[in-house]
């Protein structure tokens, strides 16, 4: 097409009707461009500024990864404090973990003698009613004797003080372990789920130790707070920290002093003073006639003793006996060391016998290097002028006891 043509074909074009002419320009602009014809597009319309809106809520990764993060923190915090073995030398003196630590301490601290050595282990029995001097003078000093009561303690706690006061297990020519009664009549209370266990043991349980001394509580509810207070030492040692920022210059000298001193405070003690003549106790209806003059604790201490109440016998004691007293005997199964089981004398009066069997010492008897002292050894003790209260012998029945003991052990571990 030439340029001559072109004014014919605008004529052509104008003198078409206005709907053929728009089609016609529609089908030009698509040929040209390629591309479907669209709508005109709306005017342009100014953009609003974004408004900035709240951030969103965490997502559950999130949530997840900041609890673990707060965790590990609290875990990393926990262990520096109470796992250095800083802390542990500053638990106030009296407390449960502090008494149990301490003894761990000296042991650690104090180098053996040119005599050998012996040690007795039990509870608030022990520690009252037993004298190391006494016992050492009762072996004609040939033993030297170590007093590891502690007040309120177990055979659980008892194992961890041993494991990791005596860790080659060879200290000692002999142990002596106190029982309350070798009868396995249960109690009141299922052993296995006494919760001040954890707060005495709670400085010598190491991380692997945790899940096997949560899992040696019968209560399911317990084992989770048993294991996080394992896991987490300043969740159990709360209280003693809260005392221990209240007043930490008493704190300091005091826990210095028991270090430096405490062992010879223990050695030096004579017993308590008060006694129970004239104390007189029917056990058959639990009716007490108290002499004049005794304090509230020495009443509640007798009544306690002069309780007849029968529980249902479930064998949880034995169980009980058969795992930690039975460890104990596992720590020392390779060892020199003879063990002695002895059975405390019962009260200020002597009480009816128990009727369940002493099935614990009657499966370990013939073990070797295992020696059973006589249940009735200390019978003879078992009166109201030995005895502060229903527990405890006093000064006068403390040196006997302690004496008789050391002589006997002295025999035995020399027939070794």
């Amino acid at each position: 097409m030439n340029e001559t043509e072109l004014p014919g074909i605008r004529k052509a074009i104008e003198a078409l009707p206005r709907e053929q002419r728009r089609a016609l320009l529609e089908w030009l602009i698509e040929s040209e461009r390629g591309v479907a014809v669209a709508e005109p597009a709306p005017p342009a319309i100014r953009k609003p500024k974004p408004v900035r809106r709240p951030a969103a809520p965490a997502t559950l990764r999130q949530a997840v990864l900041w609890s673990i993060a707060s965790i590990a923190v609290f875990f990393l915090l926990d262990a520096a404090i109470f796992r250095s073995g800083w802390y542990l030398r500053y638990l106030a003196p009296d407390s449960t973990t502090g008494q149990l630590e301490l003894n761990v301490f000296w042991l650690r601290h104090t180098l053996p003698g040119k005599a050998p050595e012996a040690a007795v282990i039990g509870d608030s029995r022990v520690a009252e009613g037993f004298s190391a001097r006494n016992a050492d003078a009762g072996a004609g000093d040939r033993i030297h004797f170590w007093n590891l009561g502690v007040p309120g303690s177990s055979p659980r706690d008892w194992y961890y003080l041993l494991r990791d006061g005596d860790p080659d297990h060879r200290r000692f020519t002999a142990l002596a372990i106190a029982m309350d009664r070798y009868s396995d009549e249960d109690g009141g209370e299922n052993p296995s789920n006494r919760m001040s266990d954890l707060s005495y043991s709670v400085g010598r349980l190491r991380w692997s130790d945790c899940p096997d001394f949560a899992e040696s509580y019968d209560a399911p509810e317990l084992r989770r707070t048993v294991l996080t207070g394992c896991l987490f030492r300043g969740v159990t040692l709360r209280r003693d920290v809260q005392d221990f920022f209240a007043h930490p210059l008493a704190r300091f000298r005091a826990a210095k002093a028991w270090r430096n001193d405490g062992k010879g405070y223990i050695d030096g003690y004579g017993g308590k003073p008060e006694d129970l003549t004239g104390l007189s106790v029917d056990f058959g209806t639990g009716a007490v006639n108290f002499p004049p003059g005794l304090k509230d604790w020495q009443k509640n201490s007798v009544n306690g003793f002069a309780s007849s109440a029968k529980v249902p016998q479930t064998g949880a004691l034995t169980a009980y006996r058969k795992l930690w007293l039975g460890r104990i005997l596992d720590l020392y199964k390779d060892s020199p060391t003879r063990i002695i089981f002895l059975e405390l004398p019962g009260g200020p009066l002597p009480p009816p016998r128990r009727e369940t069997p002493a099935r614990f010492i009657e499966s370990v008897w013939r073990r070797p290097r295992v020696t059973v002292l006589p249940g009735e050894t200390f019978r003879d003790l078992e009166r109201p002028e030995f005895y502060a209260d229903g527990l405890h012998l006093n000064h006068a029945g403390r040196p006997i006891f302690s004496e008789r003991l050391g002589a006997k052990m002295a025999e035995i571990a020399g027939s070794r």
